[in-house]
């Protein structure tokens, strides 16, 4: 039986609704057991990466779901997010389905036991992630796989490793990250052609794969080759216009779209920081697609309220099925 697996448990495909792929919602950066390798970008904490007050988290989740959004991922990883338990209450009481993810983000946030356990073991930890769950029973919907450098090594390859195993036993998918100050360092702007190596020698299914942060320095071939594969194409940092300007993103999407992607396409905004979601300090919040990018989508895409629907509802659906 297909299901989707969500913080309140499990639920038909059909059932997810308009789904943003890429937001964090309850993170602490400086939990992560390697720190000191992100401390230059950790010293102002309404601009680095923590969500930590609930009653604001639960007001940002109702906005979200009063303009029309049923369910978002929470890509922050165990070893950065302080509990799966807050955020199945933030769920409950918001309205909002939230898939949340395992596996592991960069390096700084890798725990060390990494190191010296075999891959083998590491899967069985992932594995506990998304079939039994924590202490609480609540378990992971998803696994991802983040990259610091411009290439994979240590214990980040390790953990992709031990994901694309996890994943054949599961079906879950794999949603990436690449630091994007990092992005001059990686062929062809986007750390997809790497894991997709990986998954490759791994027998890993490239359906499999959600390769994110495209729109941070995009090329419409690699994009499109990575989509012809199978891989899932996310545009994840919208409204970040010092990356992108939206205009340019809508015209990608319009591209993917007459080469045959259509189904292939997920959006979020990656919200990680205060200053990126209250609107009290500035922030664009969870609400911008709604706000603003579909109708930019709209004049420079050339894409309509159907094809914006399979977008958000359809693609995610399939992308977050367990396909066993």
């Amino acid at each position: 039986m297909s299901i989707i697996r969500t913080v309140t448990g499990d639920i038909a495909p059909e059932e997810l609704g308009f789904c943003q792929t890429h937001e964090h919602v309850w993170c602490d950066i400086r939990m992560g057991e390697r720190h000191y390798i992100r401390s230059t970008v950790m010293q102002d904490p309404l601009n680095t990466m923590i969500y930590d007050e609930k009653d604001r988290m639960l007001e940002e989740l109702k906005a979200y779901y009063e303009m029309g959004g049923r369910a978002m991922v929470d890509v922050t990883t165990n070893h950065w997010r302080q509990d799966l338990k807050t955020l199945q209450e933030l769920s409950e009481e918001s309205g909002v389905k939230i898939v949340a993810t395992g596996g592991f983000y960069t390096e700084s946030s890798v725990p060390k036991w990494v190191d010296t356990l075999s891959i083998r073991e590491i899967t069985d930890i992932l594995l506990k992630e998304l079939e039994e769950g924590d202490e609480h029973g609540i378990k992971v919907g998803l696994y991802k796989s983040g990259i610091f450098r411009g290439r994979i090594e240590g214990p980040e390859l390790k953990g992709l490793r031990a994901v694309a195993r996890a994943i054949q036993e599961t079906g879950a998918a794999m949603t990436t990250h690449t630091t994007g100050a990092r992005r001059y360092e990686v062929p062809g702007g986007t750390m997809g052609l790497q894991h997709l190596k990986i998954f490759r020698e791994e027998g890993t299914p490239a359906h499999r794969l959600i390769v994110g942060h495209v729109d941070e320095r995009p090329d419409i071939n690699v994009l499109s080759s990575l989509a012809d594969e199978g891989c899932f194409i996310q545009f994840d940092v919208i409204g970040k216009q010092h990356w992108l300007l939206e205009e340019t993103r809508a015209q990608l999407i319009k591209e993917l779209k007459n080469r045959g992607h259509l189904d292939k396409i997920l959006l979020g905004t990656d919200r990680c920081r205060k200053v990126e979601l209250h609107k009290d300090l500035g922030g664009l919040g969870y609400t911008y697609l709604f706000e603003h990018f579909f109708g930019v989508l709209k004049e420079y895409g050339g894409i309509s309220d159907a094809e914006i629907k399979n977008i958000m509802e359809d693609n995610p659906a399939r992308a977050l099925t367990l396909v066993r």
